[in-house]
């Protein structure tokens, strides 16, 4: 018994003495853009419905079966419009609307892309139908920000363990929360613009480097 209370006496002061430390710390890194993204619009305005539609349909094959881009969010719309005089609904003519997201780490291929849509709108009918293209901009593709951010993570282990070697005290680490503090598609760069009724079009955005950050919560048990 006496052996008992005695070891419980050597381990007090030890307990009283103990302290936990919280901090964060933000780790950040550039990395150069390497995708480019834009949005394209197909407007068609016509009083024959089945025009739209047709003319909408040579986009669409083209689109689909073009290889040199990824093409994302796929969508079209037809609606009529009206103009309401003294209360009355009058029928103006259908709206067509197709809308695509188009990316590729290749600025040529973007342009031949897009000069060929425009291509497309010059054949069928150059006066009903606009073709704008927006968001023109350089952003960090998927797989570049999360292998940086993986990389992120190991540095900010490698420093806290580091970090807590050079502590007067003994510290063992209790717990650490890694957050990312933006997503991977934030532009760097973005313009609109109307295509033109020219052969080719040329789009150069300025590509730069995009800083991405990580933080980290650090908790640690010291005596």
């Amino acid at each position: 018994m006496k052996k008992i209370v005695f070891s419980s006496l050597i381990l007090l002061p030890s307990l009283l003495f103990s302290y936990q430390l919280e901090f964060n710390k933000q780790f950040s890194k550039n990395i150069k853009n390497d995708k480019l993204s834009t949005n394209i619009t197909v407007n068609i305005n016509s009083k024959q419905e089945y025009f739209i539609n047709e003319s909408i349909e040579f986009f669409q094959d083209f689109i689909k079966e073009d290889n040199t881009v990824t093409k994302k969010n796929g969508k079209y719309s037809l609606f009529p419009n009206y103009s309401y005089q003294k209360n009355k609904k009058i029928f103006l003519d259908y709206k067509g609307v197709l809308r695509y997201n188009i990316e590729t780490p290749n600025q040529d291929k973007l342009n031949q892309f897009l000069s060929e849509l425009n291509r497309i709108k010059n054949n069928i009918d150059p006066n009903k139908i606009k073709l704008t293209i927006s968001n023109i901009q350089w952003i960090v593709s998927k797989d570049l920000y999360e292998k940086n951010i993986d990389s992120m993570r190991i540095d900010a282990i490698k420093w806290i363990k580091e970090y807590s070697k050079t502590l007067d005290d003994m510290c063992v680490i209790k717990n650490i929360s890694l957050n990312k503090d933006r997503g991977y598609d934030t532009p760097a760069y973005a313009r609109s613009t109307m295509m033109k009724d020219g052969p080719t079009l040329n789009i150069t955005p300025l590509k730069t480097k995009q800083n991405i950050k990580l933080n980290a919560n650090y908790k640690l048990e010291c005596k």
